[in-house]
């Protein structure tokens, strides 16, 4: 799913990684959502940028162009992009609030986000979906015997 979605397309014109200020990040697949290189529209180096973005992830930021998503599904690639896009808004928020008030913004160190890429493992995935030995990424209260 590609899509010039408003606050995607102006974070890549930036073109930073965007570091996990959220543990959402690691939606897109790893612990930073990516910015690829800048190519221009409909070329073979702007496809072998987005592949190097992809390496490890299911999302990058195309520079000055927009993002990228993709999944086992269309449905699924669009709920992505849907939060990449969303990611990038609360991005552009948090660094304008920041600015504003002299305050840093804070990012996830390596060890949470560790455990959180371990979590996401079986992220919106059912019980009944998981492989021998995988667990639900968030503990639910279980009724004692």
């Amino acid at each position: 799913m590609h899509v010039h979605s408003s606050h995607a397309a102006a974070l890549s014109c930036l073109r930073l990684e965007i570091a996990p200020f959220h543990y959402m990040i690691a939606v897109a697949g790893g612990t930073t959502l990516r910015c690829t290189d800048y190519a221009t529209f409909g070329t073979a180096e702007l496809s072998h940028n987005m592949i190097a973005g992809f390496e490890g992830r299911t999302a990058c930021l195309l520079a000055n162009h927009g993002q990228i998503a993709f999944g086992p599904t269309l449905p699924k690639a669009l709920w992505l992009a849907g939060e990449v896009e969303e990611l990038c808004h609360q991005y552009f928020l948090v660094s304008q609030m920041a600015a504003a008030t002299g305050k840093p913004m804070i990012v996830l160190g390596e060890d949470e986000m560790a455990q959180v890429m371990e979590k996401f493992k079986t992220y919106g995935k059912q019980p009944k979906d998981f492989a021998p030995g995988e667990h639900a990424a968030f503990d639910v209260p279980r009724k004692k015997a």
